[in-house]
């Protein structure tokens, strides 16, 4: 049995999930029973435990009751979920790995290994950030809590090579320090052969405050002098959609901005298969993001989509190397002259992206058979 454990939040009344979802997709090719526990970031729905057997797929809820004061419900999430898999499992090492999601989820696994139910843990660690908490005392034992769970799981799965260094500095070993990026699962190749759009940008996220829209609309009102025909797909909701659906009308450019809503992950995948440039210009506003592996630049990858991105985050030293697409500031200007760059060396740019995603292909999948063969022998 395999369980996974993560955290996921409610946006305009989707439900958000993405860095457990690519491991949950991979387990459900590898076709082994496992266990999915959901918790609520924000105490917005109950924790929920989802158990997948083959096609077979049962639901209930791990928490009766949602909890809104956040230091309560941490502690309630480790409590029932230690609780559940005890009564499940009778102390018995039922369980061979146990994936936590971040440090709040990860040391339910280590003390349900300490109490023999489990027999490994993996600390999947998707961010990181030196300030999490404005409240010093909640972040000085939230840092406490990452470094406990760092050099004490079986294994640590870091999502960046910024994160996978930081845990080495921590003292983590390197057999223990595992580099796993954020590419997406096998899903992506049923759409490798449409068509791509070269004069099509999309981007995809929470439509809020910490991806830049207002500077690239005005890059789309400018570029559309020398190519008519360019459109901007945003995939996904959030706080500030019709706030932006406002200025592009009030821009006039409302026929080229395309506002597709929340999309399942494969119909995602699909859009952004038939997109012709990735754009991923986070602002700097969220400090994790320093840390973290863009998953929105993976997916791009997978397509041979060229990037235009800021360096905000540590994808970005993989597409420098790899001349996947170009970095840049927050000037339209900037904005402009790079798109039309990226649009005269298409092809070379294009070609070196999907090489780039080859190199991780299946990383997710082949690491998971590794744990589970070794632990059969």
């Amino acid at each position: 049995m395999i369980v996974t454990t993560s955290h996921a939040t409610i946006i305009n009344g989707h439900i958000y999930e993405v860095p457990a979802n690519t491991l949950v997709e991979s387990l459900k090719l590898l076709n082994k029973p496992f266990i999915f526990v959901r918790h609520s970031m924000n105490g917005d729905f109950n924790s929920e435990v989802f158990k997948h057997d083959g096609s077979i797929v049962s639901h209930e809820n791990l928490i009766p009751f949602p909890i809104k004061i956040s230091f309560l419900r941490y502690f309630f999430e480790i409590f029932f979920t230690i609780i559940y898999f005890l009564r499940k499992f009778h102390r018995k090492i039922n369980i061979e790995v146990f994936f936590g999601v971040d440090p709040l989820n990860t040391v339910s696994g280590l003390i349900l290994r300490r109490l023999r139910v489990v027999k490994k843990v993996i600390f999947y660690s998707v961010d990181y950030s030196k300030n999490r908490f404005e409240n010093k005392l909640l972040n000085f034992l939230y840092q406490k809590l990452d470094t406990t769970c760092t050099l004490n799981s079986d294994e640590v799965w870091s999502v960046s090579t910024r994160i996978v260094d930081l845990r080495r500095k921590m003292g983590l070993e390197d057999r223990k320090n595992v580099y796993i990026p954020n590419v997406p699962s096998d899903e992506y190749k049923k759409y490798l052969n449409n068509k791509k759009d070269r004069l099509c940008m999309v981007t995809l996220g929470i439509i809020g405050s910490q991806l830049e829209f207002t500077k690239v609309f005005i890059t789309i009102k400018k570029l559309k002098k020398d190519y008519p025909n360019i459109k901007f797909k945003i995939i996904g909701s959030g706080p500030m959609v019709d706030y932006y659906k406002k200025q592009c009308e009030e821009m006039g450019i409302q026929d080229s901005i395309i506002f597709m809503g929340t999309l399942g992950h494969t119909e995602a995948l699909e859009e952004i298969s038939k997109s012709g440039i990735g754009l991923a210009l986070y602002n700097g506003s969220w400090s994790f993001n320093y840390y973290g592996d863009s998953m929105k630049c993976r997916e791009y990858f997978c397509f041979g989509l060229p990037v235009l991105t800021t360096d905000t985050h540590s994808t970005v030293e993989d597409i420098l190397s790899n001349r996947v697409g170009l970095v840049v500031g927050t000037d339209v200007e900037n904005y402009v002259s790079e798109i039309k760059s990226i649009l005269k060396n298409y092809e070379n740019l294009s070609k070196n992206s999907y090489d780039l995603a080859r190199v991780y292909d299946d990383v997710h999948l082949d690491n998971l058979k590794r744990l589970c063969s070794h632990n059969n022998e």
